[in-house]
């Protein structure tokens, strides 16, 4: 009854660059949006009607495991608040051009005609609470949500911090701001980098004091906004 989350179809550092290639060879040259696009449907109606097709004893299937899956992953940039460029290192970016949203778009949509429809579509992403990233992933789920034949569910946050950075203000004003977009926010990932020297015992207890502290704000953040309505923690 433990139910999981996919993670990820859509990830433009751990997709094989033989992906975007003419016959899948990385010495010829790369596609067109269009035969992208094929190859991207095929890819993701593959990965669900392969869970849809593996059959339990007890007459599940593999889908009934997942509560939700992750469509999109670290698509943004961290320096412009835009979709990634050619110049990120983006295979997507080289197909469908620098800063396109088309195929995230386009992957949603795909995910959409293809997934159970009670498996939640999730974009994620880390720096979330960065204010220039955070307009930018607010208008990239606005802009699949408004897509024609798409659907997303909720915000991933990566959550990877430091002991003074994000503030529980600025992560509470992000939470606001994709949950007015996608209604549901949650954390696909939560850890905190130490704040500084931790050689001896007493230092180290001093610091695990500390981070105890700090994610207990958190989660009493987390807590207190989930009981808002219209925010689904």
């Amino acid at each position: 009854n433990f139910k999981i989350r996919g993670h990820v179809l859509v990830w433009h550092s751990q997709t094989p660059e033989w992906f975007f290639h003419e016959d899948y060879d990385v010495n010829k040259p790369f596609v067109t949006p269009e035969v992208m696009n094929v190859r991207l449907e095929k890819y993701i109606a593959g990965v669900f009607n392969h869970y849809n097709s593996v059959t339990f004893e007890d007459g599940t299937t593999a889908a009934d495991m997942f509560y939700g899956w992750d469509i999109v992953n670290e698509a943004m940039s961290d320096s412009t608040g835009k979709p990634r460029k050619a110049s990120d290192n983006s295979n997507w970016a080289r197909v469908y051009g620098d800063e396109s949203n088309e195929y995230i778009i386009n992957a949603f949509r795909y995910a959409n005609k293809y997934a159970p429809a009670n498996v939640e579509l999730y974009y994620n992403d880390y720096n979330e609470c960065d204010s220039g990233k955070m307009k930018g992933i607010v208008q990239l789920l606005t802009d699949v949500k408004n897509a024609e034949g798409t659907r997303i569910d909720g915000m991933g946050m990566q959550g990877h911090y430091n002991m003074f950075n994000p503030s529980v203000k600025d992560i509470e004003k992000a939470i606001r701001a994709y949950a007015a977009v996608v209604g549901k926010v949650n954390y696909s990932e939560l850890d905190m980098k130490v704040s500084g020297d931790v050689s001896s015992e007493e230092k180290l207890q001093k610091e695990y004091l500390a981070q105890a502290e700090r994610y207990h704000d958190i989660y009493q953040l987390l807590l207190r906004l989930d009981a808002e309505e219209g925010i689904d923690i």
